[in-house]
């Protein structure tokens, strides 16, 4: 059978969902594409649209949040559309064109632009194609209220009442988790990890990244962490994309605690090899770690979705956060001196995060598909 995804380069996490659903479908010899929802209306536009986003994430995180919040609290009357939907189906009749040159047997949407998109296609009565959405954070964001499709792929059961709430109903609602690359569900021993990275077997290891972008408090957290951290204790700081941190960071030597890691495509066995993770609560790296059980400790960087994400993680015993860079170093100390602490987060996690979100959600589709078709 053929998929279409619908993604958005809108931070990197609606990808990541997406090449995790895809790797899944393939595996089984299906034959699934990945294509940007935006680029339907104009690629250039698209383009501006990406960049814009991760601008204002690195740089004015704040007006972010609150455009989100305001978002959230001025959702459209009954009837309407927001601005933000009317934006985006522009595309709708590039894309309508597009499904008709291409036979495919569902559409899955990975973020809310391309669920939308969709969504107006079936209005118009132009497209019969069954249609998926999969949430990417521990939120029914706003705009998601504004679409209907066949299922919502949510990241939680215990997220399934907010859905329902926003007018998602219930039995569309399938509580599979956010799909992470496969990877994340292989474990390595942690003293094979850290040989393998070249990482001391007998210290412990705190990870600090900031998402791909490396946005946020990152460069002073790795200036004062070091100089707190047990002796014991090696600092391994993942920049990602964010060329210039990693520039700045090591434009002199490191301490002997600290090692630092641009762009790097082993972060399953970076995990493997570390005691705990200091991190944004962005929705793809929160569930990477956390279907690793890897203790959290979260960084408040970009509000929004992410509030929402750190709000969840924290109520259910999963995370901790603190506000300040200094009161971030105090916590992973109290951490890291505190076995019991990290092993109660670690169960924790490994009690509310089971199975493979991308395979659930494959198997899903493909049962679903094959009753439209009457195969089962």
């Amino acid at each position: 059978m053929r998929f279409l995804i619908l993604s958005c380069n809108t931070g990197e996490g609606h990808n990541s969902a997406a090449k995790a659903v895809k790797d899944c479908f393939e595996r089984q010899g299906h034959t699934c594409e990945i294509k940007d929802a935006l680029a339907f209306w104009s690629p250039e536009k698209s383009k501006l649209i990406s960049k814009g986003h991760v601008f204002i994430y690195r740089k004015m995180p704040r007006l972010f949040g609150v455009s989100y919040r305001y978002e959230e609290n001025h959702p459209p009357k009954d009837g309407d559309e927001s601005f933000i939907y009317e934006l985006v189906i522009k595309g709708c009749e590039a894309l309508e064109k597009f499904l008709k040159l291409n036979s495919y047997d569902a559409v899955i949407c990975t973020h809310v632009f391309s669920a939308m998109m969709m969504t107006e296609l079936k209005k118009r009565r132009k497209s019969i194609v069954k249609t998926y959405f999969i949430a990417t954070d521990y939120t029914c964001s706003p705009g998601v209220n504004q679409t209907s499709l066949d299922a919502y792929f949510i990241p939680h059961k215990k997220l399934m009442a907010e859905f329902a709430s926003n007018g998602i109903p219930a039995a569309k609602l399938v509580p599979t988790g956010i799909p992470v690359k496969l990877d994340f569900y292989e474990s390595v021993p942690p003293e094979k990890a850290r040989a393998s990275l070249s990482l001391p077997r007998d210290k412990k290891i705190v990870l600090l990244m900031c998402g791909s972008m490396g946005c946020g408090p990152i460069k002073t957290l790795a200036e004062y962490l070091p100089c707190q951290m047990p002796s014991d204790s090696v600092l391994v700081v993942i920049c990602g994309n964010n060329v210039r941190l990693y520039k700045s960071l090591t434009k002199y030597p490191l301490p002997h605690n600290v090692r630092v890691i641009g762009y790097t495509n082993r972060m399953p066995l970076y995990m493997d090899a570390a005691d705990m993770i200091l991190t944004k609560p962005g929705g793809l790296s929160t569930t990477e770690a956390a279907v690793k059980a890897l203790p959290m400790i979260f960084i408040d960087a970009v509000p929004g979705c992410e509030t929402r994400n750190y709000e969840f993680f924290i109520k259910n015993g999963c995370a901790d956060m603190r506000e300040s860079p200094l009161e971030l170093c105090d916590a992973v100390c109290d951490y890291l001196e505190n076995d019991v602490l990290l092993k109660k987060m670690s169960d924790n996690l490994a009690a509310e995060f089971k199975g493979c979100a991308a395979s659930e959600i494959r198997d899903y589709v493909l049962k679903d598909v094959d009753l439209l078709y009457g195969r089962l």
